[in-house]
């Protein structure tokens, strides 16, 4: 009978705490973030509700702000990322690409991350920064937040939720997260895989990280204890 992977705490104590306290960040900048910046029309709103609402400079405002909070978030995932790296690497014998897949996953993520904080403050920021008149053509306005929304919500929920897969496999097999987290890790990621243009799963991974972060930062703090 297969005995049960006993916690891996080593896992460079420092670096996995800091690691827990950048995926908390992300996961409340990235919230702030986005409500900031998605509060724009509907696709089917009229030509002059678009124009209007890019004409308010509170609106623009509230936008260009939102695009630095997602900054904010996309540079705390950055650091979440590569402690995460380490700390699954070598977790498991001939697991290593395993490791390799859920970086390079990552790093798609919080592409699609900029590609959606590019396309909705494009507009907002060109005219609060370069002085541009806000577009007549609202059509300009909606494929920009259309193409951020598409590059989140489909490239980035399914690197997302591969992500938690190949983070909960690892961590199922060496034990570096409890086995309630590592379930909930595989639902979840299958969940935001699947149902990412649905946006609502993608709350899912947001969650995951929030978990996660807290749980890195107790294992940190028992591997200190117990050193």
């Amino acid at each position: 009978m297969a005995t049960p992977a006993t916690p891996r705490t080593d896992a460079r104590t420092p670096a996995l705490r800091w690691g827990g306290i950048a995926a908390i960040v992300f996961a409340v900048t990235f919230v702030i973030g986005f409500l900031m910046v998605s509060d724009t029309p509907d696709g089917d709103e009229s030509n002059l509700k678009w124009v209007r609402y890019f004409a308010d400079s509170d609106n623009r405002r509230m936008i260009v702000i939102g695009v630095i909070v997602l900054t904010v978030a996309a540079i705390a995932f950055l650091i979440f990322l590569g402690v995460l790296r380490e700390w699954l690497r070598g977790a498991a014998a001939g697991s290593a690409w395993i490791a390799t897949v859920t970086f390079a996953s990552g790093v798609v993520f919080v592409a699609m991350v900029g590609v959606f904080a590019l396309g909705q403050g494009s507009v907002a920021a060109s005219i609060t920064f370069g002085d541009a008149p806000v577009p007549r053509d609202a059509d300009i306005m909606r494929t920009f937040v259309s193409a951020g929304f598409g590059a989140l919500l489909l490239f980035g929920a399914t690197t997302a939720g591969l992500l938690t897969f190949t983070t909960s496999m690892l961590s199922g097999r060496a034990g570096l997260l409890p086995r309630w987290l590592v379930v909930s890790g595989y639902v979840a990621a299958v969940i935001v895989f699947f149902g990412g243009l649905l946006f609502f799963p993608f709350v899912l991974f947001v969650l995951w990280m929030l978990v996660t972060g807290i749980v890195m930062i107790a294992r940190a703090g028992a591997a200190a204890t117990t050193a």
